[in-house]
């Protein structure tokens, strides 16, 4: 039985990103051109990778259809410079339009193993079908079955109404992503992952609400803090898949010594950033400065995860 998708359900489905409103109680986006094309909006992954963007088009076809198949492909295969927020692999097999409902069926590669794409993917095409005037929910079929939400179920239809209004009048969704963090076993000896359900305020990016988790500590009974509580975080950056990670002094000044403890300290910050997966090593800066040595480690070059850490 088909269903439509709760406000909860839509949340820990999207991410932050100013959404362009699917339903006819709103302006359309949607404008012709004078060529007789009309103007929509694709959404692809931002070079942050961890949220989407907007791309202006014009869609030359003439008939809705082939519309909705123009945008589809742009977003399977996007123009240079733009990355697409579809698993590699992924392929359309049919789109019809029932009422006003774009039912797209996509190929078994739509299923992305990471988190951050299945959040990402979905919205992607249901703002970017939406950004059509005659479009005003989309239901995205995997296989010809319906596509799992966050929660396992069926997400059924997305429609103007599972999001939020923001102040400016413009649908936005409240973004919510599954992390993987790592912290310290209570022997200090390993690290263990837990995960934690993380809301993405507008402006962030998921690189910095990880490594704020990890300064706020871990939730789990036995699990023990791996960065001085003193410790902040000043700045965050990732380019060309290096995490810059900017820490306050406290960071090495205020923390307790020792072999062990300092590799749990580098690894819980590099190992949950790079389970981003679009993360490869993580570069410590301190006071905005490189540092050759934490205390015994060589703390001057990018460092890559270890997971011989992890406790199994």
């Amino acid at each position: 039985m088909k269903r439509c998708i709760t406000i909860l359900e839509f949340m820990l489905l999207s991410v932050v990103i100013i959404l362009s409103g699917c339903g006819k109680n709103t302006t359309p986006i949607t404008t012709a051109e004078p060529d007789g094309g009309v103007l929509a909006d694709v959404y692809y992954i931002s070079a942050t990778g961890s949220d989407l963007v907007a791309e202006t088009v014009t869609v030359p076809e003439d008939t809705r259809k082939g519309q909705l198949k123009f945008l589809i492909d742009r977003l399977i295969t996007p123009p240079e410079g733009k990355i697409s927020p579809l698993n590699s692999g992924t392929t359309l097999q049919s789109v019809i339009i029932q009422n006003d409902i774009a039912v797209v069926d996509f190929s078994k590669e739509f299923e992305a193993p990471d988190d951050l794409k299945n959040t990402l993917a979905p919205a992607a095409v249901a703002q970017t079908l939406c950004s059509l005037d005659y479009i005003s929910g989309v239901q995205i079929l995997v296989d010809g079955k319906e596509a799992p939400g966050a929660d396992g179920k069926p997400l059924g239809v997305i429609r103007e109404s599972d999001l939020v209004i923001n102040k400016d009048g413009k649908p936005t969704a409240k973004p919510q992503t599954t992390l993987t963090l790592y912290f310290g076993d209570e022997y200090a000896e390993y690290l263990v992952p837990e995960r934690r359900n993380v809301e993405i305020p507008a402006g962030d990016t998921v690189e910095k609400i990880i490594v704020q988790e990890l300064l706020a500590g871990p939730t789990q009974a036995g699990n023990i803090r791996t960065i001085p509580q003193e410790a902040k975080l000043l700045s965050i950056e990732t380019k060309d898949n290096v995490c810059f990670v900017n820490f306050s002094k406290e960071f090495i000044e205020k923390h307790s010594g020792g072999t062990t403890a300092e590799q749990l300290t580098v690894y819980s910050v590099v190992n949950s950033l790079t389970e981003l997966g679009t993360i490869d090593c993580v570069q410590f800066l301190i006071e905005g400065e490189k540092r050759e040595e934490f205390i015994h480690m060589t703390f001057n070059e990018p460092i890559l995860p270890n997971s011989s850490l992890v406790k199994q």
